[in-house]
């Protein structure tokens, strides 16, 4: 009997097979749909999560936050050239997803011109922070005569490559070409502009290169953790199509969780003048020694009325806290509302071109972009919110000096007799 049954399904799915593949083979569109949904299957088929896999996961996640700790403790220069060798990796990761090695065989540079749009903009986003940062150091004066052609030469490589692009089109392959361009920067956009103030707000305190990526790091934990043990238990419904495996417990889970972590964590950090003073220099030797200066106000006890009425019948009528600690609560809210969306994107990505993971390097996560994804959001908000809500729009002595320095003589005695005039 139970023989019967498998050759009555056998011929079941055989016909059904057979009847996909006709319909198939009469119109193309009607294959793309066929495969679109036996895609789609075959993601929402998503299977539980064993025990090994949280195991490696969390073992990884472990020693990455070892090699993290060694990198902030050996200074800014090493943050900052961390956050250079992850763009070079996510950039390679990145190119890799639409490569075609028998279409760019035939087109000459390729490759190498692709890394040089790369580098170029890469060399005009952290030209001008390095720029910026020795006018407010007297001790970088003397390099100020070569970082102030930075952008006559990013612009002159710029000119020869937009030349060399257009020189190497071919006609069989155009198509092809303009796509791979457009794609380059698509990627440009995601790794280089995104980032393109990390090294400056780095250099004002390691604090702002470390709690808004523990803020997405303590987002992306507790999700993970909130819907393996509560997902799809109280909602059934999907959270979003990119990516089946998320669920609206995991999401929800930490975007409370994020919240609690992001106001009390930035008062622990504050503890410590190494993270939160700016760089006074750029240190080869790892280690440098502890800076001292006087705290930022951000970073400094206040006392702020309440004078709501809910609050005063709650028996509060002020609380001392730091300010950092309300602005940890919009980091958090980004973090939880907003940078997920960068995975999301990153998900998208990996759907269109059939892949699991960007790459293997991290076991159990993937590449280095499943860890970035949604970093890139988060840099680009610690951007916006430092220079409009932390950063004082008033220049420091030291830039004034090293502007006034690049003045002819004539104009420095003219701004010499105004500065006295109104002084007196």
């Amino acid at each position: 009997m139970s023989a019967v049954k498998r050759r009555s399904s056998s011929r079941q799915k055989s016909g059904a097979a057979k009847k996909a593949e006709d319909s198939s083979s009469d119109s193309p569109i009607v294959s793309q749909v066929i495969h679109a949904d036996a895609v789609a299957a075959t993601l929402l088929d998503a299977k539980p999560v064993s025990k090994k896999s949280v195991i490696v996961r969390t073992a990884t996640a472990c020693l990455m936050t070892g090699a993290y700790m060694v990198m902030l403790m050996s200074g800014h220069l090493y943050c900052i050239l961390a956050g250079v060798c992850t763009q070079v990796e996510l950039f390679r990761e990145l190119v890799n997803v639409r490569y075609s090695a028998a279409k760019e065989r035939e087109i000459p540079l390729f490759r190498t011109i692709q890394w040089c749009w790369f580098f170029v903009a890469m060399g005009w986003v952290y030209g001008e922070r390095l720029h910026e940062f020795f006018m407010e150091r007297e001790a970088f004066a003397y390099l100020l005569p070569f970082t102030s052609q930075t952008a006559a030469i990013v612009f002159a490589c710029y000119c020869m490559l937009f030349v060399t692009s257009v020189l190497t089109l071919r006609q069989s392959a155009v198509k092809f070409q303009l796509g791979q361009f457009i794609w380059t920067i698509v990627i440009i956009c995601l790794v280089v502009l995104q980032c393109k103030f990390f090294a400056s707000y780095t250099l004002k305190g390691l604090f702002w290169f470390w709690f808004p990526m523990a803020t997405v790091v303590m987002n992306d934990v507790s999700a993970y953790f909130c819907g393996i043990t509560m997902g799809r238990k109280y909602i059934r419904r999907p959270f979003i199509a990119l990516s089946p495996s998320k669920t609206w417990e995991g999401f929800l889970g930490a975007f409370v969780l994020t919240l609690i972590f992001s106001f009390f964590f930035p008062a622990l950090l504050a503890k410590f003048s190494w993270l939160t003073c700016p760089a006074a220099g750029l240190y080869i030797k790892p280690f440098p020694p502890a800076l001292v200066c006087e705290p930022h106000w951000v970073f400094t006890v206040t006392t702020y009325q309440l004078n709501w009425r809910i609050f005063k019948l709650l028996g509060f009528s002020s609380i001392t806290i730091l300010p950092i600690q309300l602005h940890g609560l919009a980091y958090g809210l980004f973090a939880s509302a907003i940078a997920p969306f960068g995975g999301f994107f990153a998900s998208a990505i990996k759907r269109a071109y059939e892949i699991k993971d960007f790459d293997s390097i991290f076991p159990g996560h993937g590449g280095m972009m499943d860890r970035m994804d949604c970093q890139l959001l988060m840099m680009t908000f610690t951007s916006f919110h430092y220079k409009y809500f932390i950063n004082s729009e008033v220049p420091t002595i030291q830039y004034m000096i090293s502007m006034v320095a690049t003045m002819p003589r004539a104009d420095q005695l003219k701004l010499l007799q105004e500065l006295t005039s109104k002084i007196h």
